[in-house]
């Protein structure tokens, strides 16, 4: 364990944190081993991981990278979320730095009782993916994301709706308009909320590091919140060694 610690605080340092920095990252990460879910290993043989309780890839699923990898990350987001926004810079970095590595996938988890437009928000991401497919789906996603996060808010402005973002992300517009005004994608984000709770997720962000069995999907990490991007980062290498 000591030897672990202090390799990883190692790669801490090149990233240039400072020692105490790197030491509690490094706390962290090996609490994040220790929770069960085998996202740092010390070699040897692969112990069994417990199975994702959520559904497998389905075709209302929107896929990022690569299709057919046996790494997939599933993220449960709620666009109106403080913390999903902030962890939004920390996911295209993901999702930029193993693109031909693992399988992302988008899963709606509106909290509506606090959140008034998430939902609706959720179902235009959705349509997005109806108009424009896996390139809209992210590409409405992330320009959505990014006007939050660089603006500082949890909400769009009236003046810079769900249709605004639509016409920045290339959409057609009266495919978009008629598919928001028909609430086809309700079911889909319904049913992604539904998904998420038998996940076992209780709040947002909730990001499921998994590796694909001939049983289903076993959970390398199960990382709550906005975690350093480096924890996210382990995990994913975690499961690709596998």
């Amino acid at each position: 364990m000591k030897q672990k610690i202090t390799k990883i605080i190692h790669s801490c340092k090149q990233m240039s944190l400072t020692t105490p920095q790197a030491i509690v990252l490094a706390s962290i990460i090996i609490s994040l081993g220790l929770m069960g879910y085998g996202a740092i290993t010390g070699g040897g043989t692969k112990a069994p991981l417990q199975m994702f309780a959520g559904s497998m890839i389905t075709e209302n699923d929107y896929v990022f990278g690569k299709k057919n990898s046996d790494v997939i990350v599933i993220e449960y987001s709620d666009t109106e979320c403080p913390y999903c926004i902030s962890l939004h810079p920390t996911i295209k970095q993901v999702q930029e730095t193993y693109k031909d590595k693992i399988a992302y996938v988008y899963r709606h988890f509106p909290l509506t009782q606090i959140h008034p437009n998430a939902f609706d928000e959720a179902r235009a991401i959705s349509c997005a993916g109806k108009v424009g497919g896996d390139v809209g789906y992210y590409s409405f996603a992330n320009n959505l994301f990014d006007y939050k996060f660089n603006n500082k808010t949890t909400q769009l402005p009236a003046n810079n709706n769900v249709n605004a973002v639509a016409t920045k992300t290339g959409l057609d517009a009266k495919a978009f308009s008629d598919c928001m005004t028909s609430q086809e994608t309700a079911p889909i984000v319904n049913m992604h909320q539904q998904d998420g709770a038998v996940a076992g997720v209780q709040g947002t962000p909730a990001t499921f590091i998994l590796s694909k069995t001939r049983k289903g999907y076993e959970i390398v990490a199960a990382i709550d919140g906005a975690q350093p991007q480096p924890i996210f980062m382990a995990a994913i290498e975690e499961a690709l060694n596998r």
